[in-house]
């Protein structure tokens, strides 16, 4: 692929234009990492507000949104079979998040030696604390 730029022929092979187009998509849909951009410095760096919250997608593919910041150690370095109540801010509800230690879905997997993985599986439940 050959473009031209100011007058200047440049030459991108296949990786040369994904990074390119990655870069494009970062840049013209306001993307940035840590929080949501909400503006730009005079010099093009992002004004980012950041966020408190983290994602949590379930056994059952749901995705939850956690703001608790006391859970987010428990949550990304768990041990087996932690119970931990936190408020759901997607469902507006408080949850009941439990963590185990246990085997991937065999049904799933079509590659023999990925049927054996084994992973932290995250199942959420409504909290009898309403």
């Amino acid at each position: 692929m050959i473009i031209n730029v100011l007058g200047v022929d440049i030459s991108l092979n296949k990786y040369t234009s994904m990074v390119v187009l990655s870069f494009s998509l970062v840049l013209f849909t306001r993307c940035a990492t840590g929080g949501t951009t909400i503006g730009w410095t005079d010099n093009g760096a992002p004004i980012v507000r950041s966020s408190s919250s983290f994602p949590l997608l379930d056994n059952r593919g749901i995705l939850h949104e956690y703001r608790d910041s006391k859970a987010y150690p428990k949550i990304t370095k768990p041990t087996h079979m932690s119970v931990l109540q936190v408020y759901c801010g997607v469902h507006r509800q408080w949850e009941t998040l439990r963590i185990v230690w246990r085997r991937g879905n065999l049904t799933k997997i079509e590659h023999r030696e990925e049927a054996d993985y084994w992973r932290w599986t995250y199942i959420v439940n409504r909290s009898k604390k309403q």
